[in-house]
């Protein structure tokens, strides 16, 4: 006598079916989570500020941008992270155009720049100046032009200044601005703030000598 295996064959491909729409819906749900999760990640990452100075290519100057936020945070050289700002790369001036790869080639980029981002938003006045670290010729003044750039929802310029630095130790401000609490610059100014002076420094004391502290 023959078992008729039919009724439970379909019951199982049912089954089998129901559980493959399962895991495919649950796939892209995954997948439409991940994608969410990585576009926060890069809203949160996004910088809303940059502030670039830039002096001339040729210059083997060490110029330094020093930036202040309400809070009395301070981002410099010796400390490229300080609440929501962050020092992408301290210039050297002509020394750090030179860059040697693992396998011995040398690359030159004639550029001396430093940038500031600020990524978020804490209102209030912003400080920012530059400071001549070393000054390597003392017979050609170095002019330094800063510009302050808001990033989102796209870039413009909100203000820029140029200052000249005489000599070593020589420090000043290029601008002051205030963010309100939507992210929109409501002032600016020009007044004199003493930075790098004024705040410590680890790597010995270096930035105080050159005062004749």
């Amino acid at each position: 006598m023959r078992r008729d295996y039919g009724s439970s064959t379909a019951f199982f491909d049912l089954i089998f079916n129901i559980l493959c729409c399962f895991v495919v819906l649950f796939s892209i749900s995954f997948l439409l989570m991940s994608r969410k999760i990585d576009e926060d990640r890069k809203i949160r990452a996004s910088a809303e500020f940059m502030i670039t100075s830039t002096w001339p290519e040729d210059s083997d100057d060490d110029v330094d941008t020093y930036v202040e936020d309400p809070m009395g945070n301070i981002v410099f050289f010796n400390r490229r992270e300080e609440g929501l700002m962050h020092l992408d790369r301290d210039d050297l001036g002509k020394r750090s155009d030179t860059i040697r790869t693992a396998d011995g080639k040398v690359y030159t980029v004639k550029e001396n720049k430093e940038i500031v981002t600020i990524r978020g938003i804490i209102p209030g006045e912003y400080v920012v100046n530059v400071h001549m670290y070393f000054d390597r010729n003392t017979a050609v003044p170095t002019p330094v032009t800063v510009k302050l750039e808001k990033l989102n929802p796209q870039v413009t310029l909100v203000t820029a200044g140029e200052v000249v630095l005489e000599k070593t130790a020589d420090e000043k401000t290029v601008f002051r601005f205030v963010i309100d609490e939507s992210g929109a610059v409501t002032d600016t100014s020009t007044l004199f703030k003493e930075l790098a002076r004024a705040t410590p420094h680890d790597e010995g004391e270096y930035i105080y000598n050159q005062y004749g502290d």
